[in-house]
């Protein structure tokens, strides 16, 4: 171990998957004697999370879309980098902020680093997504290493980082596979058949989809209940009452803990459009709930412990959601399988002592 190790970790996002693995990081990192510090945005969770976890916080201002205030924030990284061993960036937005603060310092005065995108910038679309894919060819030698949370993160991104691809590896993301699990605490639910879909409220996790696939739906009696708050709020309440479902859809905000909704689940959907590996997906998954999600980056995990449809696609996702509504033998089957995966391959413990070995390592 390298003694007091100083890592400087830095994300954009400060609520739900990514900056819940910043929480785990900071946290193990603090536990193993490490000098952390998290720079992120104001507001969110994330800043209360890594004082919690005994690391220190500092202030950096950015946000998802490109901004003139985002060469301040590359300044105010490379000033937190200065003394610090290790440098690791979570979000494509931190990625190009911090990468651009390393790129301003010399080689030789450099910390150790690393950039895990948690799914790549290009995936967005529009018309910025040649403009993503230029950016993330053109600063993929900066940092130290790529790190991505799955396999197909790193498969979807060899074309664009080049010859940087072959310094890029795989660490895959991890949930906590005791809180997340079959048994405890059940949200309230009635007798409906009830999916449950967990996740910021946002184009990219499509709801919207899920709302468009209870529609479609044979069983009109099922109910879709979103757990999370984002952007896309009232776009997706307005999406429930043009479809005609507005009293079968329950929007119940944000939530402290949502295990207990997923273990009152029949059905959980990730409906995402663009992921690297969904940390909903693994916590369904260590629930012990039957999923059925879209196939993008990272949902190959779900491959035979659940059912897997195209994205952007709502009579899909309503035709496999009814096809387990129907089944409760399958059901039940396929959420066994989905846990004993979780806990084989997906427990936090794994990923996090795998990140702060190679945090060691670029410290070397």
């Amino acid at each position: 171990m390298v003694a007091g190790l100083r890592v400087l970790l830095v994300s954009q996002p400060v609520t739900d998957g990514v900056a819940v693995c910043v929480r785990d990081l900071a946290a193990a990192g603090v536990a193993a004697g490490m000098d952390v510090t998290v720079a992120c945005p104001a507001g969110g969770d994330l800043p209360g999370w890594a004082t919690g976890a005994g690391a220190s916080w500092e202030r950096v201002d950015m946000g998802r879309a490109p901004a003139p205030g985002d060469a301040a924030a590359a300044a105010r990284v490379r000033r937190l980098a200065a003394d610090r061993d290790v440098v690791h960036l979570h979000s494509s937005k931190a990625g190009a902020v911090g990468r651009l603060a390393l790129a301003a310092t010399p080689r030789g005065r450099r910390p150790g680093s690393a950039f895990t995108p948690h799914g790549w910038s290009w995936l967005v679309g529009g018309r910025l997504a040649p403009a993503y894919r230029a950016a993330e060819r053109a600063l993929a030698g900066v940092t130290d290493t790529v790190v991505c949370v799955s396999g197909d993160e790193l498969d979807g991104g060899r074309a664009v980082l080049g010859r940087a691809a072959g310094r890029a590896r795989v660490i895959e993301n991890g949930v906590d596979v005791e809180r997340f699990s079959p048994g405890g605490e059940v949200a309230a639910r009635d007798g409906d058949p009830l999916l449950v879909c967990v996740g910021r409220l946002a184009r990219q996790k499509g709801q919207d989809v899920a709302v468009d696939a209870l529609a479609r739906m044979a069983d009109r009696r099922a109910r879709l209940r979103l757990v999370g708050t984002g952007p896309e709020a009232a776009a997706v309440a307005g999406r429930a009452a043009a479809a005609g479902v507005a009293d079968r859809v329950e929007l119940v905000g944000a939530v402290p803990d949502p295990a207990p909704h997923l273990r009152a689940a029949d059905v959980v959907l990730v409906p995402s459009r663009w992921d690297g590996l969904s940390l909903a997906l693994l916590e369904a998954m260590a629930a012990g709930a039957a999923v059925v999600a879209t196939r993008v980056s990272g949902a190959s995990v779900l491959d035979g412990v659940g059912l897997l449809v195209p994205p952007d696609d709502p009579g899909a996702l309503a035709a496999a959601a009814d096809r387990l509504l129907a089944d409760p033998d399958e059901r039940a089957r396929l959420g066994a399988a989905a846990r004993a995966r979780a806990v084989e391959r997906f427990d936090v413990r794994r990923s996090v002592a795998a990140t702060l070995d190679l945090w060691r390592e670029l410290a070397r």
